[in-house]
Parts: structure tokens; C-alpha cells; sequence
């Protein structure tokens, strides 16, 4: 009884992490139907309780990740869907993996809230970040801890919806508007390859669940045309080659949330996707050589881009996509924990990039004034 009582007690606290903030989500939007504007103090405090209970859930994950001695954990919450006798389970998969990588959506969206909180003081559109960022934290907590590419394949649609919608935040300017229609346009193209994935890998092998899935010994070819289907998606988050461009138009949305999005986040989903994937993956080495073809050209044309760009936002943008396609590198020769370990700390330092860009241009600005000068020096 005890242990039952225990492993109910673990269910419910990893479901935390995405339930709590899409239900703060849900609150924030039910909110914006009132008469009257909600005070900031009642936003920030919706969104503080909704990712600090969020964190519980992160916690909790690894918590049970190292009781089980290390041991990857599917966590299941019923069916959400039966067809006669073929059925699609709720479930939640506790490894290295998604501990790793749902502590790091909880701290850096954590972070982003006070941020926010004084970066968009008075903004007429901040119950509307506060309400995408929480439904956003929950797509990404999805994401990351899903068991199956069913919950997975969520996950990853509501992170990519909420990004359009704050890449054209600002509204009422035509360029976030033409910004946000390319990052819907390129996002919908690529993500019918992870669709195709799904339906092949559920018609194949009869499941998603990574468990099930990966030592059914599906048939090459199919798994072969699984697999460009996912490698499609993943581009098209990550801003691989030729599907990129999206990735410095997007620096048209608020600094908080490009910084989260496009330098912590959203643009590495991608490599999530790749090595969650990596089973399926491991032994098809057409995929593999695609893998690194995509992602050595977007580390060099992200690299040269970088360094011609014309603003600071743009530059970090493309030395972000660069550094994204040597994961993809590292992901096609094998280096699996090299391109984790290189997700953490790069997904890091660009969110501290993006969100620094304003205050390091202010900085440039002041030094200048303080020399005198008040127009760039003549070559």
C-alpha cells in the first residue's frame, strides 16, 4: 500500500511541471476577459506560483529518477484515446534526458519572469506575454518529459504556436506581423515531417512509446523514412540549412522572450527531438550523413553571417544557428552526451546574451558620449 501510495505521490508531483503552467496559462487568458485590466501584481503573481509549482515538478522528476537508481521511469496517466483495441496512452518518461532538460526550462523560465516583470512595465501587451510565456512553459515541459512522440508531437505544437504569436507581438508594426507569418510558414512546413514520422511509426511498430518503440526492430526502410521525417522537424525548429532564415527575423518580439525562445529554449528543441531519438537513429547512417552535412553548412554560414550582421540581436541570432548545427554535427557522428552537455551550456549563455544585448548597447552609447564621440569613428 505504501509503495502504491508513494508511486501515486510521484505521478502527481512530475505532472506538475507541464500542468501547472498551462493551467496558469488558461487562468491568465480566462483573465483577459474581464471588464476591467488586471493589475501586473496579479499577473506576476499567477505566473511566479504557476513556475515555481512547475520546478516541484522538475525536481521531483529527477528525484525519482535517482531512486530508481538511475533508472529511466515511464510514468502513465491513463488513455486519452481508444479506438476499438488500439489506444493512445498518457505517459511520462523520467531518464538523464528529460531530468536534464526540464530543470532547465524550469530555472531559465524563472528567470525570464522577473526579468519581464521590469523589462515590460506599463506594456500594453503584459498580460498577453504572461499568459503565451506560461502556455509556452507548459508546451516545453510536454516536450521534455514526454513518453511517447503522441505527447511529444503536443508538446512541440504548442511551443511552436506560442512562438509565432510573440515573435508578432508588437502588433501593430507590419514587420513582427511579416516576422511571425515566415516562423508559421516555416514551422508548418517541417513539422509535416514529425506528422508522417508518427503515422508511420504508429502503423510499423503499432506504437510511439519510446519504451515499446525503440526495441521493436522496425524495418530499415521505414525507419529510415521515420527518422528524415523527424530530421525535417528538427531542422525547422533549429533553424538548420536551407530552412534558417526565420531564426533573425524573430528578433523582432520583446528581448525576454527571444532570449528564452531563440537563444535557450524553442531553437534547441530540435536537438532534443534528435536525441530522444538517437535509438532509432543510431543504426541508419543515410540519416546520420544527413546530420552532419545539415549541420556542418549551417555552422558555417551561421558563423560567416555572425560576423557581417549590422545589429547585436542578429549577430547572436546567427552565432546561435551556428553552434546549434555543430549539435547536429555531434549528434550524426554519435557524441550524444557531448551534444547535451554543449545544449546546457549553450542554451545558457545565449539566454544571458539576449537578455544582456539592450544594456550592452546602452553601455556602447554611454562610452561613447563619455569620449566625446556621437557617430561611430571614420575609418
Amino acid at each position: 500500500g505504501g509503495r502504491m501510495t508513494n508511486a501515486a505521490l510521484a505521478r502527481a508531483l512530475v505532472a506538475l511541471a507541464p500542468l501547472v503552467s498551462l493551467a496558469g496559462g488558461g487562468l491568465l487568458g480566462l483573465m483577459m476577459l474581464w471588464r476591467t485590466p488586471v493589475r501586473e501584481r496579479v499577473i506576476v503573481g499567477v505566473a511566479t506560483v504557476a513556475l515555481m509549482l512547475g520546478a516541484v515538478g522538475s525536481v521531483a522528476a529527477a528525484v525519482v529518477w535517482a531512486l530508481g537508481a538511475l533508472a529511466p521511469a515511464d510514468l502513465r496517466y491513463g488513455r486519452w484515446l481508444e479506438a476499438g483495441e488500439y489506444g493512445f496512452d498518457i505517459v511520462l518518461r523520467v531518464d538523464a534526458l528529460s531530468v536534464v532538460a526540464s530543470g532547465l526550462v524550469a530555472i531559465l523560465l524563472l528567470a525570464t519572469s522577473r526579468f519581464s516583470t521590469s523589462y515590460l512595465h506599463r506594456e500594453p501587451g503584459f498580460h498577453r506575454f504572461f499568459m503565451l510565456k506560461l502556455l509556452f512553459a507548459g508546451g516545453m515541459q510536454v516536450l521534455v518529459l514526454s513518453g511517447s512522440y503522441d505527447i511529444l508531437y503536443a508538446g512541440w505544437e504548442i511551443v511552436g504556436m506560442t512562438s509565432v504569436l510573440l515573435v508578432g507581438f508588437f502588433r501593430e508594426r507590419a514587420g513582427p506581423i511579416r516576422a511571425a507569418t515566415r516562423v508559421l510558414v516555416t514551422y508548418r512546413a517541417c513539422d509535416v515531417g514529425f506528422l508522417f514520422a508518427v503515422v508511420l511509426l504508429h502503423h510499423e511498430a503499432h506504437t510511439t512509446e519510446f519504451t515499446g518503440l525503440f526495441g521493436s526492430g522496425v524495418a530499415a526502410v521505414p525507419a529510415t523514412a521515420a527518422a528524415f521525417g523527424l530530421l525535417l522537424a528538427a531542422m525547422g525548429k533549429s533553424a538548420q540549412v536551407p530552412v534558417g532564415g526565420w531564426l533573425p527575423r524573430a528578433m523582432e518580439g520583446p528581448t525576454a522572450s527571444s532570449a528564452v525562445f531563440y537563444g535557450g529554449l524553442s531553437v534547441h528543441a530540435g536537438v532534443f527531438l534528435l536525441l530522444r531519438s538517437w535509438p532509432l537513429i543510431e543504426g541508419l547512417p543515410l540519416v546520420r550523413v544527413a546530420l552532419v552535412v545539415v549541420g556542418a553548412a549551417t555552422a558555417v554560414m551561421g558563423a560567416a553571417s555572425s560576423q557581417a550582421s549590422a545589429d547585436a540581436k542578429s549577430a547572436v541570432a546567427h552565432a546561435t544557428i551556428s553552434q546549434v548545427g555543430l549539435m547536429f554535427v555531434e549528434c550524426g557522428v554519435g557524441l550524444v552526451d557531448l551534444a547535451l552537455v554543449h545544449v546546457l551550456l549553450h542554451a545558457t549563455l545565449r539566454y544571458y546574451q539576449f537578455l544582456r544585448t539592450p544594456s550592452a548597447l546602452e553601455d556602447a552609447l554611454a562610452r561613447r558620449a563619455v569620449l566625446g564621440r556621437t557617430a561611430p569613428d571614420e575609418a
